[in-house]
């Protein structure tokens, strides 16, 4: 029976949004109106009213609105229509111990909330100190109720101890003293313990005791509120629970005191940062009660926090064309992607490994290569950098000219011999298996001037000059030859 009615409820607050906008669709002068409700639900001793203008009663014969909203507890509350986009402002009045909250995240104080019209269909909850606890027992109760904090002491349904005012969100501890005790209904259900806690949010919060062979006692039933959830930042993401799946924005009918869960996941080049402080920021998940809160704002960043330099840049082979290089995992705040290579500050490659090889390189060069990483939002770490060089060219050497000079009874054979690379080169004069002059000279890269004396005692004529540059790589040596004449 319970169950029907709050189908009923719902069926006849979405009709009265629609039907009664539709009938309100034309306004002075045939001008098409969008109209969209505003669902204002007072719980507890108080009441709420609006200073903006244009809203019509629908509750109230489509009238102007005319007064504040008293319907503050049960299945009562008011619903009021304006034009899409207008923001309402309203005001909260106590006649108890005061006013607590607003539901919405864009009215955090207890001033005045104002808030803008923009679904077909916007509940809006103010909680006045107390809020009643009330605790109904089934027929055959043959046992008490208690609570902590102390209020209720309840032994018979009608009982006036089973009810008792609380600040708003207090967790009342109940607990069942003797009886052939059975299980609750209501927020406390299943739970077929002696003791549960309630948090008391609604006017009135009910819980039910079921005692014997009794069914469970029958609660009074309240109302249903549209929850909606609004993204913020400029980054992305999205927001599941039970029966919601919100890309940018979404909205779902609850029933009040519902227990709802909320999952965000931001998307890859994004953060996450927060539910707007119903929720500690750090956990992704948001489990709530609807109607004290009827409104939630998520919020998303762009990530712009770049990872860090890669680590431990290190050469791990080279050859005469390339260097091969490694490096260690960045660390990012979502991720890493991947990481680009440069030779000289001209990007060479990108990849999603921790090494690389740099290819097309001249043999014998140095180079710079620097490595970066990126993350899925663009973001790039510093650069981590090192000099490399390439194994040494082969060898190469040319004999350039070689000239005799004769000075007085000194004679001496000079030799131009360009090389590339640094190594030692043996001159030698020999006639026949006969050998006049030798020596050992180190020359460097380029062009390099080698002079050999000849000692006095070697006779004038043809002899043979032999060069023999030595490759440093350990392969055959470079010999040149020469038919040259001693004076």
């Amino acid at each position: 029976m319970r169950g029907a009615r709050r189908v009923a409820a719902a069926a006849l607050l979405l009709a009265v949004a629609s039907a009664l906008a539709a009938a309100l669709a034309t306004g002075s002068g045939g001008r098409a109106r969008a109209l969209v409700t505003l669902q204002v639900a007072p719980r507890g001793p108080g009441s709420v009213s609006t200073s903006t203008g244009g809203g019509v009663d629908l509750d109230n014969g489509n009238a102007a609105i005319s007064g504040p909203c008293e319907q503050n507890e049960g299945e009562a509350a008011c619903h009021w229509a304006f034009e899409r986009g207008t923001s309402v402002t309203l005001t909260a009045h106590s006649t108890g111990a005061g006013f607590t909250s607003w539901s919405t995240p864009d009215c955090p104080g207890t001033g005045s909330c104002t808030v803008s019209l923009d679904d077909d269909l916007t509940s809006v909850v103010a909680l006045f100190d107390p809020l009643t606890l009330g605790v109904r027992l089934s027929p055959s109760a043959d046992g008490t109720v208690t609570s902590d904090p102390a209020g209720i002491d309840c032994s018979s349904d009608g009982d006036d101890g089973c009810e008792h005012g609380f600040t708003p969100n207090t967790p009342v501890e109940l607990t069942v003293s003797g009886g052939d005790f059975k299980g609750w209904n209501g927020p406390c259900a299943p739970a077929n313990v002696r003791t549960c806690t309630i948090v008391v949010d609604d006017e009135k919060t009910w819980a039910g005791a079921r005692f014997g062979s009794d069914d469970p006692p029958q609660l009074a039933t309240t109302i249903d509120v549209r929850f909606q959830l609004r993204k913020t930042g400029d980054g992305g993401g999205t927001v599941t629970a039970a029966n919601i799946d919100c890309g940018s924005q979404c909205s779902s009918q609850v029933g009040y005191g519902k227990t709802l869960t909320l999952t965000a996941a931001a998307d890859a080049s994004s953060t996450f940062e927060g539910w707007g402080g119903v929720c500690p920021p750090s956990r992704l998940t948001c489990t709530l009660a609807v109607g004290p809160i009827t409104r939630v704002k998520v919020g998303f960043g762009r990530d712009s926090t770049p990872p860090s330099p890669p680590p431990e840049l290190k050469v791990t082979d080279t050859s005469r064309t390339s260097v091969a290089i490694a490096w260690g995992a960045s660390s990012d705040n979502l991720g890493v992607t991947g990481y680009r290579v440069y030779r000289d500050d001209t990007q060479v490659g990108d990849v999603g490994t921790t090494q690389f090889t740099v290819a097309d390189l001249a043999c014998g060069s140095t180079y710079t290569i620097a490595v970066d990483a990126s993350d899925a939002a663009g973001n790039r770490s510093g650069k981590s950098s090192l000099a490399a060089a390439t194994s040494p060219c082969e060898l190469a050497a040319r004999l350039a000219r070689v000239t005799v000079r004769h000075v007085r009874a000194t004679r001496t054979v000079a030799v131009s011999l360009s090389v590339n690379r640094a190594t030692t080169v043996r001159l030698a004069i020999r006639k026949g298996r006969r050998t006049f002059a030798s020596r050992l000279f180190r020359v460097h890269p380029g062009a390099n001037l080698l002079r050999l004396r000849v000692r006095s005692g070697a006779a004038p004529g043809r002899v043979q000059l032999r060069v023999v540059v030595r490759d440093p790589d350990g392969a055959a040596a470079r010999v040149f030859s020469r038919r040259i004449r001693l004076p």
